[in-house]
């Protein structure tokens, strides 16, 4: 689940703005695999000395988090979408109907504190109602991008898809007294 948003392009993306947005993504990309890296790294095993970062640590969070939301406020978040999402291919439930070979520009926000979005250029392959009645099933065509890149994108969202799935609460059964 992430937000995403789209945009119909008017003609077949050029070369140029093929690179541009490479560019664009290894950065964002590359930003975001770094934190990842940050909080997966080893930590001293010193219980003291973690009791003692603790609260820089909390203060440091707190300093990001505001300068993300000063930076970003005008950035409002589109609404979270169920997506699948390959090296050549995505597909998400989107509210609006699109025509097979239509061009999009779709970005996705992996982080709601960083909202620089991850762009992918693509072109509709099909898109089908949904049974839920709720919007239509589009799947895309994903133009090919940098190898480095597309890489780095396919961890940044399996990576995500764990956090997600480590974030959500587990279903207990409840013991029933007799």
């Amino acid at each position: 689940m992430l937000p995403v948003s789209c945009e119909r392009l008017d003609a077949t993306p050029s070369g140029e703005q093929l690179e541009a947005v490479d560019q664009s993504n290894a950065g964002v990309v590359f930003f975001l695999l770094q934190g990842v890296d940050l909080e997966a790294m080893s930590r001293p095993a010193d219980e003291r000395l973690t009791e003692a970062l603790a609260p820089l640590r909390t203060k440091l969070d707190m300093i990001i988090e505001m300068l993300g939301r000063l930076s970003y406020r005008d950035t409002e978040l589109p609404p979270l979408s169920e997506i699948e999402l390959s090296v050549n291919r995505i597909a998400w439930f989107s509210p609006r109907p699109w025509q097979r070979g239509d061009w999009l520009r779709i970005r996705l926000y992996f982080h709601p504190t960083f909202r620089e979005p991850v762009v992918l250029l693509g072109k509709v392959t099909s898109c089908a109602d949904d049974t839920r009645g709720d919007g239509c099933r589009v799947e895309l065509g994903l133009v090919e991008m940098s190898e480095s890149t597309g890489e780095n994108i396919a961890r940044l969202a399996l990576l995500t898809q764990r956090r997600q799935r480590g974030q959500r609460p587990v279903p207990t059964v409840e013991r029933r007294s007799e």
